[in-house]
C-alpha cells in the first residue's frame, strides 16, 4: 500500500560553478560555491496542485535551421527497477562519463542532445546521471534542492518504498540585482511527478519531465527573440514537488534547474502561463470516460509551448485550436508516464501524432492566437480502481486534467467552460 503524505520542508539554493572532480568516498554533492540563505518552510500544497507551465526561451543567438522536436522532451518519470541506474532519456546520446571542467557558456545548438551526467556522482540512489553543472556565474545560476551528503542524506529528501507525497521547499536566490532570464534546464531524479516553481508569488517555471530544456537546447526562434522574464534580487523561491516511490528501495527527492540570464536590453515581452483545469469527477470507479473544457483566448499573440498535466490513469490528452469556426487538433499525447511537451515556432518540427501506435505529436510552426479563439482540451481516463476520482495528488490512485504551457501576447483563460463528459465503450488499458 502506498503511503500518501503532505509535508512542508525547506531546500537549499546552490549558485556559482560546480567542481568537476568526481566526489570522494564521502559522496557529497558537487561543490557549487556559496550557499544561499535557507528559506522558511512553506505551507504544503495539498490535493489539486498540478504541473506548472514550463519554459520560455534562451541566451544563444537565433538559429535558422529547423530542428526536430524530441517527443517527449525527455523520457520522464520512469518507474525505476529496484537497484538499477536511471536510464538516459530515449533519443538522447549517451553523455560522456567525464564531466567538462565548466559548462558551456552558451546553450548547445544540437537539438538531439541534453546535458546529462556532468557531476560524476556514484551514489546508491537511482538517478545520479541527472545531475548537471550550473551555468558560469556571469551567465546564470543553478537552483538545487537535495541532500548535503549522499552517504547520510537528510530525512526530508528520502522517499521510502511505497511513499508518495507533495512537499514545498523554499530557498532565496542570491542574485543581488534585478535580472532577466529565459532559457531553463530542468533535471530531476526518478520518482518525480512534477515540480512547480514560484518566486515571490509568481510562477518562474516547472516541469513534468525528468530531463527537459525549455526552449529546446536554448534555441530561440526570431519571433521570440524579445521575450524574457524578470527576477528580482534575493527572490523567495518555492518548489512544489510531487514525488512517488513505487520501488522496493529508498529514493531521493532531488532537483537541479539552471536559469540562464538574458540581456534586458533585448526584452520587450514576457511570456504568460497557461494553467487551465477541468474536473474529473465523472471518472467514477471502474469507468472509462472523456472529460474536457474550452478555454477562451483574450488579446492576440502566439503559443510558445503546450503540455497536458495528468496522472497515470489518463490514456490520452488532446488539445484543439478553435478559430473562425474551424477546430484543429494541435496536440495529442498517449503516455502519462512520459508526457510530451511541444513547442510551436519557426524552428521546431513536431512529429505527427498517431493514435494507432500511441505516438505523441502535433502540428508544427507558429500558432497565432486572437481574441475570440479558444483552446479546447480533453482527457481520456480509465479508472480501474475501486474509488471515484476527484483530483487528488495521487499519481496512480486519482487523476487530473490540466492544460499547461505558455503564450506570448495572448492569454488563455484559467477559468474554462467544462464540456459534457462522455463514456467510452470497449476495453482500454491505462498507462500505469
Amino acid at each position: 500500500m502506498r503511503k500518501l503524505a503532505t509535508a512542508s520542508i525547506s531546500g537549499v539554493l546552490w549558485l556559482a560553478a560546480c567542481a568537476a572532480e568526481t566526489p570522494g568516498p564521502s559522496q557529497q554533492p558537487p561543490v557549487l560555491g556559496p550557499t544561499a540563505p535557507i528559506g522558511v518552510p512553506a505551507t504544503a500544497q495539498g490535493a489539486g496542485g498540478g504541473a506548472a507551465p514550463v519554459g520560455l526561451a534562451p541566451v544563444a543567438a537565433p538559429v535558422t535551421a529547423p530542428v526536430a522536436n524530441p517527443v517527449p522532451a525527455a523520457k520522464a518519470n520512469p518507474l525505476p527497477t529496484p537497484g538499477s541506474t536511471a536510464a538516459i532519456p530515449a533519443a538522447q546520446p549517451t553523455p560522456a562519463t567525464t564531466p567538462a571542467a565548466t559548462p558551456s557558456a552558451t546553450p548547445t545548438t544540437d537539438s538531439t542532445k541534453l546535458a546529462m551526467d556532468e557531476c560524476g556522482l556514484h551514489t546508491k540512489y537511482v538517478g545520479d546521471n541527472y545531475c548537471i553543472l550550473p551555468p558560469p556565474a556571469d551567465k546564470g545560476f543553478q537552483l538545487h534542492i537535495g541532500p548535503s551528503n549522499y552517504d547520510n542524506p537528510e530525512a526530508k529528501y528520502i522517499l521510502a518504498p511505497g511513499e508518495e507525497n507533495v512537499v514545498n521547499m523554499t530557498a532565496v536566490t542570491s542574485n543581488d540585482k534585478d535580472v532577466v532570464y529565459y532559457y531553463r534546464q530542468y533535471r530531476m531524479r526518478p520518482g518525480s511527478h512534477h515540480v512547480i516553481l514560484t518566486a515571490d508569488g509568481k510562477r518562474i517555471g516547472g516541469t513534468q519531465n525528468l530531463a527537459r530544456d525549455n526552449p529546446i537546447n536554448g534555441m530561440i526562434p526570431p519571433e521570440n527573440a524579445d521575450i524574457g522574464l524578470p527576477l528580482g534580487p534575493h527572490a523567495n523561491v518555492n518548489a512544489n514537488m510531487h514525488f512517488y516511490n513505487y520501488s522496493d528501495k529508498p529514493m531521493l527527492r532531488e532537483l537541479w534547474v539552471n536559469y540562464w540570464y538574458k540581456d534586458p536590453a533585448t526584452v520587450k515581452q514576457t511570456a504568460k502561463s497557461i494553467f487551465s483545469m477541468t474536473g474529473v469527477s465523472a471518472a467514477v470507479a471502474h469507468s472509462h470516460v472523456v472529460v474536457g473544457a474550452s478555454c477562451a483566448v483574450t488579446g492576440s499573440g502566439h503559443i510558445l509551448t503546450l503540455q497536458g498535466h495528468r496522472h497515470l490513469n489518463n490514456v490520452r490528452f488532446s488539445i484543439w485550436h478553435v478559430a473562425g469556426g474551424q477546430r484543429k487538433l494541435i496536440f495529442d499525447d498517449f503516455d502519462a508516464e512520459h508526457p510530451a511537451s511541444l513547442e510551436y515556432n519557426s524552428l521546431v518540427t513536431n512529429p505527427m501524432p498517431d493514435a494507432a501506435s500511441k505516438t505523441a505529436g502535433g502540428v508544427s510552426g507558429i500558432i497565432d492566437l486572437k481574441q475570440g479563439d479558444t483552446l479546447d482540451f480533453e482527457c481520456e481516463i480509465v479508472n480501474n480502481t475501486n474509488k471515484n476520482f476527484f483530483g487528488a495528488n495521487e499519481a496512480a490512485d486519482d487523476e487530473m486534467c490540466i492544460l499547461t504551457g505558455d503564450t506570448v501576447g495572448a492569454q488563455v483563460s484559467g477559468a474554462c467552460t467544462p464540456t459534457a463528459s462522455r463514456k467510452v465503450d470497449g476495453p482500454t488499458t491505462a498507462t500505469k
